[in-house]
């Protein structure tokens, strides 16, 4: 969702891309980075810095977790993240059985999911992890008496424990692992102008991808300057935004490239009006 009373803008007819002028911070590194392109196609300048360094969770556990969904011990395979497929990748035994279902949060996780197994995950949520709770196959309790219980989560080791908290009180066995854990990246590991263009001001939006990306930034280049919205992901990252006491300008829809575009655009828009049309000549 949008922040109450912003405009849903778009590019205008006739006019100039609606983000053009706009400098947005994008705090990671990604090749094929489908969020940074479509925001640089709107006309932004997108600076990009990884502000964490992602570190694997311990080897046995990832084994574990691979080895009950090899014997088929899991009912359900619930993954939350792209990051959480990469860390138990190294680990799975591919095809997995087909007695397991797996539900994914957004479409990169579900796209990382097939390139790595050729299947299809059978559930997609769009949003944050609680949309997962909006499917009765996973909000209600287990099919049968005698069904297959337990639900693998693994994920970050920073992860919100409410997901495991409301599956466990429709009835499911979970089995949290922690899949990884993010920290802080190394301050030097910045590009200086980064650093330069966040203390004049020369930053109007950033894209806040995750609650550790958050907590990163403020540590990395303190709080945001006067007139520097924020852009939440999904409404973890709000919440989280919102607790460490920084306003949020806008909530993207769906973690997607459109929805964060949208956000961006809902909060420059809100901040300082629309792009200037480019002048015609004389």
């Amino acid at each position: 969702m949008t922040r109450p009373g912003a405009a849903q803008a778009g590019p205008r007819e006739g006019g100039g891309a609606p983000l053009s002028g706009r400098v947005v911070l994008l705090p990671r590194l990604k090749e094929r980075d489908r969020i940074a392109s479509t925001l640089e196609r709107a006309g932004a300048e997108v600076l990009r810095a990884a502000v964490t360094r992602t570190v694997p969770g311990e080897a046995a556990a990832l084994e574990a977790t691979a080895r009950r969904i090899k014997v088929g011990e899991a009912a359900w395979l619930v993954l939350t993240s792209a990051r959480t497929v990469e860390a138990l990748a190294p680990y799975l035994h591919v095809p997995v059985p087909s007695t397991l279902r797996v539900a994914v949060v957004g479409p990169a996780t579900a796209r990382a999911w097939t390139e790595l197994t050729g299947t299809a995950p059978d559930l997609v949520a769009r949003g944050s992890a609680a949309a997962l709770l909006q499917d009765p196959a996973l909000a209600g309790p287990p099919p049968a008496p005698n069904a297959a219980r337990r639900v693998l989560l693994p994920a970050s080791a920073l992860a919100d424990p409410a997901l495991a908290d409301r599956l466990r009180q429709a009835g499911w066995e979970v089995e949290q692992v922690a899949a990884y854990t993010t920290i802080t990246a190394d301050a030097h590991d910045l590009p200086p102008r980064l650093e330069r263009a966040w203390a004049a001001g020369g930053v109007d939006v950033v894209v806040l991808t995750a609650p550790s990306s958050t907590r990163a930034v403020l540590d990395l280049l303190g709080p945001p300057p006067r007139g520097t919205g924020l852009v939440a992901i999904g409404a973890t990252t709000a919440a989280a935004t919102r607790g460490l006491g920084l306003p949020v300008a806008a909530v993207a829809s769906s973690p997607t490239p459109e929805g964060v575009l949208q956000a961006t655009i809902d909060a420059t828009w809100a901040a300082t009006g629309p792009a200037p049309a480019p002048q015609e000549p004389p």
